[in-house]
């Protein structure tokens, strides 16, 4: 339930809650369900009603259209605030003033209209019934509409994952020219240094600070840039793939320009039924049902009405949820429907005419399903956005992978532009106030041999480093009882110093200071080892702490750990944080779970 009521607030506050698909529906329920129940020619009745509709689907036109326009440059907050107001007031006095609109249209076409003792039921029954109808149009129009921008993303994702290997090779190129670009730039500060015959400590001072330290501040800069998004480019056979293509941009880019759309896109997987929360059916159907049955109903049928929508309804509830039911939704619908035909022989039972008892099987039936239908669609919109986040975090630890080498070598090349080459115009300063030429001659050869080694740190290759567990032994070791199992197969990647057992030190070192920190026990047992997987071999890294961790406690979306796929989870005794790293040589490929697969099941990325 508490899903549905922030889905509510969201379409309240989109902006966008009337819309076309809101106007159609109205259409369709006020020439059936509240259609006039008056006696007459049918010619007349219908004539009325449509024209009834027509003053309705006007006025709610001009909603929509104040609801776009009003909150536009307002503070967030302001705006949401604004149409919310406009759009709550505004529906409400559109229902409210339905039943006055439609008498006078039955009177214009010579039809005597209901009794006024009537109206009051009447207005409360279209506010309810407009207010729950257009409510669940609206949360399925927007998630229809993220549902569709979240695919247009994942596209995007996956087709950045498929071309990983010319990104990375662009990475590499703009890696290795602003290397060669760095050491032509101080190279040629070199050379008016060595032909100034009256170059002192200054000079030497102001080509460390403006040659050296920029060049070195921005490789290191490059290396820690993120590798740029490529979208896809558009299909000129299919009109909407421009749309999703602008769509997969950046959204604070300015450049883009993203128009309003109403209609979703395909829906044909994301209208999949799904069992809604417990009594959201029971409540909704009173609320709509109730006010006209007040009017038009005895005690006794409004009675025998409420028993077997509240008694239905929880064994529908409890059948649906029962742990041995394969098909949930089958169930759910099957029940609805024999609770809606109860409905309606209860009404017969109790005196009702049969036009009567049928509007209760009716209501029933439509708002069960269409509150199984937003139930599914906010379920296939929670399964995507899930499958975006598992695959642009892939591709993040994909990409980082393959442009390791680069990024390392453009680290070096900082590092010795920063110590070598700086380091020694700093110290030259200090010791040669006044050089004499052959002091500076001196110092042009010892840079021009630094500046050589930056400019070899591609040729050299990256260095590896072997990466061991012990120095957090030792640190941990004497204030915690701390376990540590590594198998045979993950100490050679960590003897190799594979770039996956440089980020499983960090994760341990993360999952053993949590244990310290978070846990009432300092005790924590660390597992390290090689699984071979459907895409290669990986490093499954474990780390299990006990005690009791804070509710709610979880891993910061923008730690390093997270981003490497290190998964939080809280376990009876403790926590554990474990990760499963790819190995060198090893696919990085990733799993897409689609929202049709299984019963609720999804993939956390790893």
């Amino acid at each position: 339930m508490t899903r549905l009521v922030a889905a509510t607030r969201s379409a309240l506050a989109s902006g966008r809650f009337i819309s076309a698909w809101t106007i159609g529906a109205s259409l369709l329920l006020s020439l059936t369900v509240m259609a006039p129940a008056v006696s007459g020619p049918a010619a007349q009745v219908f004539a009325a009603g449509f024209l009834t509709w027509v003053c309705f689907a006007a006025a709610l036109a001009v909603l929509g259209a104040l609801e776009r326009v009003c909150g536009r440059g307002a503070a967030p907050h302001r705006a949401t605030r604004v149409r919310t107001t406009i759009v709550v007031v505004g529906v409400a006095l559109i229902a409210a003033a339905r039943p006055a609109v439609q008498d006078a249209w039955l009177r214009s076409v010579g039809v005597t209209p209901p009794e006024e003792w009537q109206l009051l039921f009447r207005v409360a029954t279209n506010v309810a019934v407009w207010v729950v109808v257009f409510t669940a149009i609206a949360i399925v129009v927007g998630a229809l509409r993220s549902l569709r921008d979240t695919n247009a993303l994942l596209r995007a994702a996956v087709a950045e994952r498929a071309d990983l290997d010319r990104r990375t090779a662009a990475f590499d190129a703009v890696a290795r020219d602003s290397v060669h670009r760095a050491v032509g730039d101080v190279s040629r500060a070199l050379t008016v240094l060595a032909a100034s015959d009256h170059a002192g400590a200054d000079d030497v001072r102001a080509l460390a600070a403006d040659e050296v330290r920029p060049a070195s501040y921005a490789l290191a800069e490059l290396a820690h840039a993120p590798v740029p998004a490529l979208a896809p480019p558009p299909d000129p056979a299919d009109p909407d793939s421009a749309t999703d293509a602008r769509d997969a941009r950046d959204p604070a880019d300015p450049s883009v320009a993203r128009a309003p759309s109403d209609a979703p896109a395909s829906v044909t997987r994301a209208m999949r039924l799904r069992v809604p929360p417990r009594w959201a059916v029971a409540v909704l159907y009173a609320a709509c049902v109730l006010p006209y049955a007040l009017r038009a109903t005895s005690l006794l049928e409004i009675g025998a009405g409420v028993l077997v929508a509240i008694g239905g309804g929880a064994l529908i509830d409890g059948a649906s949820r029962h742990r041995g039911i394969r098909h949930r939704e089958a169930v759910f619908v099957g029940g609805s429907i024999a609770c809606a035909v109860l409905l309606a022989l209860v009404a017969l039972a109790c005196g009702a005419p049969l036009g009567r008892a049928l509007i209760a099987a009716r209501v029933y039936a439509v708002v069960a399903l269409g509150v199984a239908a937003c139930a599914g669609v906010l379920r296939a919109l929670r399964v995507e956005q899930r499958r975006l986040s598992g695959v642009v975090a892939t591709a993040q630890r994909a990409a980082r992978a393959g442009t390791r080498p680069a990024r390392e070598a453009l680290d070096e090349a900082a590092e010795l532009l920063h110590r070598d080459l700086q380091g020694r115009c700093a110290v030259f300063a200090l010791e040669h106030r006044e050089p004499s030429p052959d002091e500076r001659a001196i110092l042009v050869a010892q840079l021009r041999d630094a500046l050589d080694e930056v400019g070899d740190v591609f040729a050299r290759g990256r260095r590896v480093d072997p990466v061991s567990l012990d120095a957090i032994v030792a640190t941990w070791g004497r204030v915690i009882d701390l376990s540590v199992s590594v198998t045979p197969r993950a100490q050679a990647a960590f003897d190799a110093g594979d770039p996956a057992a440089r980020d499983a030190y960090d994760i341990v070192s993360e999952g053993v200071l949590n244990a310290v920190k978070h846990t009432g026990q300092r005790r924590a047992d660390v597992a390290v080892d090689v699984v071979s997987t459907g895409a290669g071999a990986v490093l499954a890294v474990r780390v299990r702490s006990f005690g009791s961790l804070p509710a709610g406690a979880q891993l910061r979306p923008a730690s390093r750990v997270a981003s490497l796929g290190a998964v939080l989870s809280a376990t009876p005794d403790g926590a554990v944080l474990e990760a499963r790293l790819p190995l060198s040589g090893a696919s990085p490929g990733a799993a897409v779970v689609s929202a049709e697969h299984g019963g609720g099941t999804h993939e956390r990325p790893l």
